[in-house]
């Protein structure tokens, strides 16, 4: 069984709101072998597609629901987003959002940021997002861009979870590379990023983008290129597997 990093429950933001549940996973407790070893949720990587239907119908567990319930992204490094209500494929987009209570949102990364968000308002009711973030997500706000949609449909009250990413002292980038993150991001999540000499960090940067915004937000798990006994790295290894972060709203098991 896939064997969560770390997992939590986001109390309600109302008293007529409800509880989010959350888990973040590494490479630990799945059924896939060789450089996927063991829990890799990506069926884009050439992994053994049995395999991984299995690691997903083990994580979907963690939350409570049954692998059909899950929502996938295929992600393009931009800032779209999918409305779903139902599960399977969301499409090319960086984040997913739903009202359901019966579907999981997955974020994968293997270096990137994942990101859960649990949102609350009087005309919305409770939201939820899945946040999938790189340092091209990270210039193109697709943060910002999930967040304006949450309060597009009337969401007030936020609180977030990050996690694991690589970090910048450990993902050093050629200077180009450095100006756009200058250039293109608040100056706040920009100094965040930016603050390893050559690097980019792209959690800090999200971490003071939800801080600068009001919002409260946990982080787990570790530098992934570090952590080579629990997290995949692209980075370290080029050919490996993906760790996810999964969120539902609590409520009606699938």
């Amino acid at each position: 069984m896939v064997l969560p990093l770390a997992s939590g429950e986001f109390a309600p933001l109302a008293p007529s709101g409800r509880p989010a549940f959350w888990a973040v996973t590494g490479r630990l407790g799945g059924v896939s072998r060789g450089p996927f070893d063991q829990a890799n949720l990506a069926d884009h990587v050439g992994d053994s597609l049995a395999a991984v239907m299995e690691n997903r119908a083990s994580l979907a567990a963690v939350v409570d629901l049954s692998s059909e319930h899950l929502v996938h992204m295929a992600p393009v490094h931009g800032s779209s987003h999918a409305f779903v209500d139902s599960g399977g494929q969301a499409g090319e987009v960086d984040a997913l959002i739903t009202t359901s209570d019966t579907l999981g949102l997955v974020a994968l990364g293997a270096d990137c940021a994942t990101v859960g968000i649990h949102a609350w308002g009087p005309e919305s009711g409770v939201a939820i997002a899945a946040v999938h973030c790189g340092w091209k997500g990270l210039c193109a706000d697709v943060l910002g861009a999930t967040l304006a949609q949450l309060r597009s449909l009337g969401a007030t009250k936020f609180q977030a979870v990050i996690g694991p990413a690589i970090c910048g002292g450990c993902y050093k980038v050629e200077e180009e590379r450095i100006h756009t993150v200058t250039e293109s991001c608040a100056p706040d999540v920009a100094r965040a990023a930016l603050a390893f000499a050559g690097g980019i960090d792209v959690r800090e940067g999200l971490f003071v983008a939800l801080t600068v915004a009001g919002i409260p937000t946990q982080i787990a798990g570790g530098c992934t290129f570090e952590n080579s006994e629990e997290l995949f790295s692209y980075r370290r290894n080029n050919v490996t597997g993906r760790q996810g972060l999964v969120i539902r709203i609590g409520g009606a098991s699938a």
